[in-house]
């Protein structure tokens, strides 16, 4: 029994310790906050998004190289890993590398403290190599877990603000750009307000301008994001353009239905909210409601009924 109280108490320790130690983007700021800070202060370098940075290899990378080797490309079984750690906003190989650092540093951590606490116990053997696996385990979770929460939250935001995009699209169009130079100017622009859309945008409009086409650019983005509407809008685009189609129109009645389709899914979530307020109601709300509500008549009747006959 005692060896399970500090399992526990070794588990809820590792994790409030890592989410606290650990770096957070800000996935959530007020959109009308960081507005008002760029029309405030505008740089006059030129915006790009950058996938490899210039400073020297930190210490998880340096981990991840000496445990999974000295190649500077990572296996191809990590595809769907880089894709989620581009979502989450951690681009680049050096990111997937920084993440099995951190990962293969918290399992060690994690697993030697886990068997720290063991010995301190007086535990016995047993108790020591169960304490050491689960502090193991733990930190081999947590990384992905922090990652997976972060790709949600950044994913969810895009989808929120594509339809805003989409009619910003449309302005530049009817304003007489074409649709490449419309992309780049919606993607500076919302990237300087620090939005994820904006920020995938630049990466689909520098692959453009280093020669790639553009359906592929859009179809390489709409697979980093897994966005579903935005590879419908991809296909849209491109048979409205080998049609002849107006490209401002199409875009516009598509701005629509995705606001709609929003709209629904916020009705959606509404209407789950109310099955899902059943069971704190029930657990939690009622009883503290019955206690106050018959408590006293309860003391009351059991006040009397010991109360000795006169």
């Amino acid at each position: 029994m005692e060896i399970l109280v500090a399992i526990g108490i070794f588990g809820l320790v590792s994790v409030f310790l890592y989410y606290a130690l650990s770096a957070r983007v800000p996935l959530s700021d007020d959109a009308i906050q960081r507005r008002l800070e760029t029309i405030s202060y505008k740089s006059s370098e030129p915006h790009s998004i950058r996938l490899h940075g210039d400073e020297a290899e930190n210490l998880s990378e340096r981990i991840a190289r000496f445990f999974l080797g000295e190649k500077d490309v990572m296996p191809a079984r990590y595809v769907g890993l880089i894709r989620l750690l581009h979502q989450a906003g951690y681009r680049g190989e050096r990111a997937l590398r920084s993440f099995w650092g951190k990962r293969i540093l918290l399992c060690i951590l994690l697993g030697f403290g886990g068997i720290l606490i063991a010995f301190m116990s007086n535990a016995s053997t047993q108790d020591v190599i169960m304490l050491g696996v689960v502090g193991a385990v733990i930190g081999y979770i947590l990384p992905y877990a922090t990652i997976r929460r972060k790709a949600q939250v950044r994913v969810l935001e895009m989808r929120e603000t594509l339809p805003d995009t989409l009619d910003l699209i449309v302005v530049c169009v009817e304003a007489g750009m074409g649709i490449d130079a419309a992309l780049v100017r919606v993607g500076k622009e919302q990237s300087e307000q620090g939005l994820a859309i904006g920020e995938e945008l630049m990466l689909a409009s520098q692959e453009m301008q280093a020669g790639a086409m553009r359906k592929e650019a859009l179809s390489r983005l709409a697979d980093r994001i897994g966005i579903d509407e935005l590879r419908s809008l991809i296909t849209f685009l491109t048979q409205t353009e080998e049609l002849g189609g107006s490209i401002a129109r199409s875009l516009r009645v598509y701005a629509e239905t995705m606001r709609e389709k929003r709209s629904h899914r916020a009705e959606e979530a509404a209407r789950k909210a109310v099955i899902k307020l059943i069971f704190p109601l029930v657990f939690f709300i009622l009883p503290a409601i019955f206690i106050l509500i018959l408590g006293p008549a309860a003391l009351n009747i059991i006040k009397t009924l010991s109360a000795p006959l006169q």
